[in-house]
Formats: structure tokens, C-alpha cells, sequence
């Protein structure tokens, strides 16, 4: 049996599969190796697997995860998934590699993550061959959801949007500027707090005003990050995440603008994970 692993911060996506099919869905909590320890991760994983799956059975564990970008890192997950997974083969990567064969499996392309953040790449075939510095909610994260948000609400802060959407987001929501700016700057998570703000933009989309503010955003993440590899316009596009996903026809507009060519796009990816480990 091979175990495959989606990890955010927050939540991780398991499939366990047998001869290329899945067998059992697990979700767990997320672990990313900046704020866990191996032995919190195996404590945690001992009791949500309890029952769930035989780790003896196991063979093969492919884990990618938020953080798994370096060497020590990697080692932190490795090392708790050790503790439950014993022999089996144990593999740790970032989810920026996970996107990446997802959508090509052993082909080239530029890969992308629109989600609550952004990120993206020039993947080889094999490996991340480019990739970006990632800034953050604060200082890039273009066209991701906290990026959506964040625009949104500095224009709806300043009052210059149209009274219609303005009285549509007050009903929708009942936020003072206050209590918006409270929990931007005092409670935790401010970027998933922007990024919920999503949901009512993409209610909002036929609206010219909304429309075009989500096209900008589109637009500085081609900008600012796929215009940025080397050959991009020679290499097919594709997106991992809800973003790029439910806002597709805006971002199939700004990809036109930079001579990009789309060819996938899905919200998650362990359907393509699965066919890049267990059905070669």
C-alpha cells in the first residue's frame, strides 16, 4: 500500500491506496515542520490512524507539505512519519513539488498555487528547475486570496467602491471598520481572514468593479511572478488551488495579456498524485 499526504498548515489530506486506487480518506491536522516536532507529529498521527490503517502494511509514505522546502526540514516530518511508518520508504517534500507533478507528472510547465497564498515555478519534468523567493501575505502573494481580499478591503476601508457592493458586503458581513482593522492587526490568521472575503467576490464577479479587481490581482501575479522564468511563454500553465479554480475565467483573461498558455487547473492535488506514483 502506498500512503499519499497533502499538508497545509492547518489540515492534511491522506489517501491510502492499493494497486492505484484509493482505498481510505484520512484528514488530519496540519504539520508543518516550522511549528511541530517529530515527536508531536507521531504523537498526534498514533491516534487519528488508530484503527484507520496497518502502518506494518504500509510501504511507501509520499508526504508534501507547507515547509518542507530545506533538508533539515524535510527531516523533521521524515523522522516523525518514522516513528509510526517504521521500514516503509518515506518521502518529504514541499507542496510547491506536489503541484508540480500533480499537474505535469514528468513533463515541463510553469506550476502554480492560488489558494489562501501563492506560489509558483518552472518545473522540469523532474524537479523544480526556477522558483521564487515567497514574501508573504504582506509583501506578495499575488493573486492568491489573502491578495484578493487585502485589495478589497483597503478600497471598502477608504470608501471607494460603489455603494451597491459596499451595501451588499455590510449586509453580508455587519463589520465595522473597527472591528475589520481589530482583526487584521489583534487576532491571529490575518491572511485567512482576507482570503475569506473571497467567497463574496466571486458572489460579486459580474460586477465591472469586482471584475476588474480581481483581474488586477491576476494581473501582478503574472507580473510579478510567472513573466519571471525563463521561457514562460514557451511552457504550458497550470494551477493548483480554489483560487485559480473558481476565479478560471478572470485568470484565463490576464494569462492572454502575457502570452501564457493554461492547461489544467484543479483545486486539489492528490488525484494527480496518485497517477504520478501509483499508476506508472
Amino acid at each position: 500500500m502506498i500512503l499519499l499526504a497533502d499538508s497545509g498548515s492547518t489540515k492534511t489530506d491522506w489517501w491510502l491506496t492499493e494497486n492505484g486506487k484509493v482505498v481510505r480518506e484520512i484528514k488530519t491536522v496540519g504539520f508543518n515542520p516550522y511549528y511541530v516536532t517529530s515527536e508531536k507529529m507521531a504523537e498526534v498521527l498514533k491516534k487519528d490512524f488508530f484503527g484507520k490503517l496497518d502502518p506494518q502494511k504500509t510501504e511507501k509514505v509520499y508526504f508534501y507539505g507547507a515547509g518542507c522546502s530545506s533538508p533539515s526540514k524535510k527531516a523533521v516530518i521524515e523522522k516523525g512519519l518514522r516513528m509510526i511508518f517504521g521500514e516503509a520508504h518515506i518521502e518529504a517534500d514541499h507542496d510547491m513539488l506536489a503541484a508540480a507533478r500533480a499537474l505535469f507528472g514528468n513533463n515541463k510547465g510553469i506550476a502554480c498555487i492560488l489558494g489562501t497564498g501563492s506560489n509558483s515555478c518552472l518545473y522540469d519534468g523532474k524537479d523544480i528547475a526556477e522558483s521564487l523567493f515567497s514574501l508573504g501575505y504582506m509583501f506578495g502573494d499575488e493573486g492568491s486570496g489573502a491578495h484578493l481580499g487585502k485589495t478589497y478591503i483597503a478600497k471598502h476601508l477608504k470608501n471607494r467602491i460603489p455603494e451597491e457592493i459596499k451595501e451588499a458586503f455590510d449586509e453580508h458581513y455587519g463589520l465595522s471598520h473597527e472591528e475589520i482593522l481589530t482583526t487584521l492587526y489583534q487576532q491571529p490568521n490575518p491572511n485567512r481572514f482576507l482570503a475569506s472575503f473571497t467567497r463574496f467576490l466571486k458572489k460579486q464577479l459580474d460586477h465591472t468593479f469586482v471584475f476588474q479587481l480581481v483581474e488586477n490581482c491576476f494581473d501582478e501575479f503574472f507580473e510579478e511572478q510567472v513573466s519571471k522564468f525563463t521561457g514562460y511563454q514557451s511552457l504550458p500553465f497550470g494551477c493548483i488551488g480554489s483560487i485559480g479554480f473558481h476565479f478560471k475565467k478572470v485568470l484565463l483573461l490576464s494569462a492572454k495579456k502575457y502570452g501564457v498558455k493554461p492547461e489544467t487547473f484543479q483545486i486539489s492535488p492528490m488525484q494527480g498524485l496518485l497517477e504520478f506514483h501509483c499508476m506508472k
